[in-house]
């Protein structure tokens, strides 16, 4: 099976909005959440009403920093990597077989085993498929048939566990 595609700027951060869902950033927000929390409960004198709402308002602007902080940085993030990236925006064609994902990218030729895939998601865009925790390649659903998505499923499913 043979798909070629060429991911655009925007499918790429999409892709990586697709790879920050229901990752540890949650757990890691929840952790900080607390931990402002925390720092409100000890630090305030509840005798004081000007005190509590004080420190409610700077827990509360420190988390809604946190967030806002994290979210733009990561879009930034991709931004750089596509527009630094080689082959990122070139034109991709993808052999897929039962042995693994023969990539040629412009002449640049390279084969990924099945084994060398971690996990793989998908939403109604993209699939990801991981070579290690924070890596993947991304497969626009786009650039597919309804055949090809039912025969890359297949392969998904018997070579790549799916968390």
């Amino acid at each position: 099976m043979n798909i070629t595609y060429q991911l655009t700027q925007d499918e790429y951060l999409q892709a990586v909005n697709l790879h920050h869902k229901r990752s540890k950033r949650v757990f890691s927000l929840a952790i900080y959440v607390i931990l402002a929390t925390l720092i409100v409960i000890v630090g305030t004198d509840f005798s004081n009403t000007r005190e509590i709402l004080t420190n409610m308002i700077a827990a509360f602007f420190s988390i809604s920093f946190y967030m806002l902080f994290v979210r733009m940085l990561s879009a930034y993030q991709a931004k750089s990597v596509y527009q630094k990236s080689s082959t990122l925006p070139n034109e991709v064609t993808l052999h897929i077989s039962g042995k693994g994902i023969k990539l040629d990218k412009k002449s640049k030729n390279a084969s990924i085993p099945w084994s060398t895939f971690s996990k793989w998601k998908n939403n109604e865009k993209f699939y990801l498929l991981y070579t290690n925790p924070r890596q993947f390649n991304v497969i626009p659903l786009r650039a597919m048939s309804e055949v090809q998505k039912k025969e890359l499923d297949a392969y998904l499913k018997k070579y790549i566990p799916q968390t």
